[in-house]
């Protein structure tokens, strides 16, 4: 061990000198610590997360009855369709709470892609019935019910008769003389109370094990209902990777346009003005000195335009001092005044910080452009395992990510990390753009 060994250096004993009496043995109890406290947080996670489970799943057992029974019948009428959207609404709200409890006891966050709704309330209603995710959703505030009760009552049963035994002796020391039954054991003296306390030592491993068990059985029920199946999974990877690889072809048309029409045009107009300058420069000095200064004046034009290129494709602020200074600096050259508020715990991975400085950089693009926005705000949180990046302004609204337009380039783009892009923009505004990357680090 390390302690061992300064230890005996401090004395001028070598690492080959046998040990003095008296000398502490390896520490084989450290080793076995973590495991210990790793052992007890999990046990601790499980029993809470099976209770928790009762009652919410209680809750929303009631709750998806009530609402699939009351909206059923009234679909044939007109008042049907906003209560089928009321209802599928909270469903979806009860299914990302029962995500948001997995995280208890797994650290991958449950992924469940909805369709985006957009248009009329009958365009949502309509959207919501083709959305198999919405389905699984209701199917599951009816199945999770009695997975969700007997992890309850499996947790509830095995850690309080485990630790019902190991108190015993506190209870009966409390009031003595009494004649206790416990199960099978008539308990009418203090070491009889004592061997029941060390059965319910014995009965702790047993608990772990059972709430375990019961913990995986629920998780297993919420992935297969509220998770993204593997064929659902497959087809959304194929779509973000073509969307990816569109995405690359259109950033690469870009930049060669920008550099044709721009930089490059300008640096063939420096060298014909340097020519001229040359020809001229014995016969018409002053000329000559004129064309050398408009040759200057258009290559830091280039210059300008080869930065603000460059910064495009991967801006040196953000590899340098992070997110926030980055899309601080956005919001400084934005001409409408943008409020920027980012709090992360620590640096993101790259590739979900890039991804959300492009997000918030074509969003502050279209706030200028085309939303009539007198203010915007930015905001950037981490939010289970995800880099979430929100633009609020407000605008007119009615934004909508058409196909070839910037928003689905930008949907594409977010989409290729894994990731969602929501916008929320009806008529009159306000307009909202979100995108959730996932973000393990």
């Amino acid at each position: 061990m390390v302690g061992a060994w300064d230890d005996r250096h401090d004395h001028g004993m070598s690492s080959s000198s046998s040990p003095t009496v008296g000398a502490a043995p390896p520490d084989a109890p450290a080793s076995i610590r973590p495991r210990a406290r790793a052992a007890a947080v999990r046990g601790w996670n499980d029993a809470l997360y099976l209770v928790l489970g009762g009652v919410t799943g209680t809750a929303i057992f009631s709750l998806g009855i009530t609402l699939i029974a009351t909206t059923t019948p009234l679909l044939v009428l007109i008042v049907g369709i906003p209560l089928a959207v009321v209802t599928s609404t909270i469903l979806r709200w009860c299914a990302e709470l029962e995500r948001r409890r997995a995280l208890l006891v797994d650290d991958v966050p449950i992924r469940g892609d909805y369709r985006p709704l957009e248009g009329s309330l009958l365009g949502q209603a309509a959207t919501m019935a083709r959305d198999p995710r919405r389905w699984a959703d209701a199917l599951w505030s009816v199945v999770q019910f009695p997975f969700t009760l007997a992890g309850f009552v499996v947790a509830v049963s095995a850690w309080g008769t485990a630790l019902g035994f190991i108190t015993l002796p506190a209870w009966y020391a409390a009031v003595p003389d009494t004649d206790v039954v416990v199960g099978l054991f008539d308990v009418d003296t203090l070491p009889a109370a004592l061997l029941v306390a060390l059965l319910g030592v014995v009965l702790v491993p047993v608990a772990w094990w059972l709430t375990r068990a019961a913990t995986i059985v629920n998780l297993y029920v919420v992935r297969l209902l509220l998770g993204d199946d593997l064929k659902a999974r497959v087809a959304h990877l194929e779509e973000t990777r073509a969307g990816a690889v569109d995405a690359a072809s259109t950033e690469l048309r870009r930049i060669e346009r920008d550099l044709h029409d721009g930089a490059q045009a300008r640096m063939v107009a420096v060298a014909m003005d340097l020519g001229m300058a040359e020809e001229r420069i014995e016969r018409d000095p002053e000329g000559a000195r004129e064309l050398v200064r408009g040759a200057r004046d258009e290559a830091r034009r280039a210059l300008t335009e080869m930065r603000d290129l460059v910064r495009g494709i991967a801006p040196s602020v953000l590899q340098d001092r992070g997110l926030e200074a980055a899309l601080s600096s956005l919001a400084a050259r934005a001409p409408v005044p943008v409020t920027v508020d980012v709090d992360l715990p620590g640096r993101p991975p790259a590739s979900a910080e890039t991804g959300a400085y492009f997000v918030v950089a074509e969003a502050l693009v279209n706030v200028a452009r085309h939303s009539g926005a007198s203010a915007a705000t930015v905001e950037v949180r981490r939010e289970l395992g995800e880099l979430v990046a929100r633009v609020r302004d407000d605008g007119r609204g009615g934004a909508s990510a058409v196909p070839g337009g910037g928003l689905a380039g930008l949907r594409d783009r977010v989409a290729a990390l894994d990731g969602i892009l929501r916008v929320t923009s009806p008529e009159g505004g306000p307009t909202t753009i979100e995108a959730r990357i996932p973000c393990a680090s």
